[in-house]
């Protein structure tokens, strides 16, 4: 089961991270069309701003709904499946009415979160432009702190070997044969050279919600269908990595109450952890364990 997750959350996020590759493009092809590639008028900085929001509507928010839409019914199935294996009411096993209204609610509930950073990054990237213009900066500056903006690939280092790793980003990334070594040097950027490259952009947080997302819903209705079917205990389940946050390493394969869980959760602290309910946040952010309902006199 974790290993059917894992790849939900993996596709979700690579949709999402493709889908920037594409606005980014689409944004400066606008921005340049509309100002000629020359920043002289502040009144085309704001005649822009209502373009760029209908670029991030149907290309950004248009492919998170479709992803919402699409892979959040298939992990309704992956809970309905480990229900399925247990030895409970057939009841419980299958989709009722308020199982459809809570998954309906939880989609909404993610969209949003998809939205209120959209609306973040549109204000950052209207600003740039209009404050470029302001200030009379060459056309390149702005086009390249937009790309930051977006997906955070831009050639501001000293270093030969980063400004290599960005210009192999920037040629491939369209290159379905080519998509793994980009990952692979997106993210030797992101650990090596993270002060070159780090920083706030879409392409961090929308990934970051991408994965996350997935993981919270199945939490939130595998909660639900316990309650629904009287199911007080839960076991920690996934595998162990090298950055496995402690919470994680020590409740692995437990099993506890409800309560013994809310508790443990509450005394403790670590690194990486978030707000939130601890069957929905789990470990923190991108943790990949799940809390999977049972009953200890199953084991007897």
């Amino acid at each position: 089961m974790s290993k059917i997750l894992d790849k939900l959350a993996d596709q979700h996020e690579e949709r999402i991270i493709n889908v920037l590759y594409r606005l980014e493009e689409d944004v400066i092809k606008e921005v340049t069309q509309a100002t000629g590639g020359r920043l002289v008028d502040q009144r085309l900085a704001i005649q822009l701003q209502p373009k760029l929001r209908n670029l991030i509507e149907s290309t950004f928010l248009n492919e998170a709904d479709l992803i919402i839409n699409e892979e959040y019914n298939k992990i309704a199935k992956v809970v309905l499946d480990t229900f399925g294996e247990m030895p409970i009411p057939n009841k419980f096993k299958s989709l009722t009415e308020i199982d459809l209204q809570t998954i309906n609610a939880l989609k909404t509930q993610s969209f949003s979160g998809f939205e209120d950073i959209a609306e973040r990054f549109l204000k950052i990237i209207n600003d740039e432009v209009y404050q470029s213009t302001i200030a009379g900066r060459p056309f390149e500056d702005m086009v390249e702190n937009i790309r930051q903006h977006i997906n955070g690939v831009y050639k501001t280092s000293n270093s030969r070997e980063i400004n290599e790793l960005v210009d192999f980003i920037n040629e491939n990334k369209f290159d379905e044969t080519r998509k793994v070594a980009v990952e692979e040097a997106i993210k030797k950027l992101h650990t090596q050279y993270a002060s070159d490259r780090a920083g706030n952009n879409l392409r961090r947080y929308a990934s970051q919600i991408a994965h996350d997302s997935v993981m919270q819903f199945h939490g939130q209705f595998t909660v639900s269908k316990a309650k629904e079917a009287g199911l007080n205990h839960y076991r920690y389940t996934g595998t162990l990595v090298r950055d496995s946050r402690p919470f994680c390493v020590n409740m692995l394969n437990k099993t506890l109450t409800e309560k013994e869980i809310r508790d443990i959760w509450k005394n403790q602290g670590w690194a990486g952890k978030s707000t939130g309910d601890p069957f929905i946040v789990r470990g923190g952010y991108r943790c990949r364990h799940t809390w999977i309902p049972t009953d200890p006199e199953w084991d007897i």
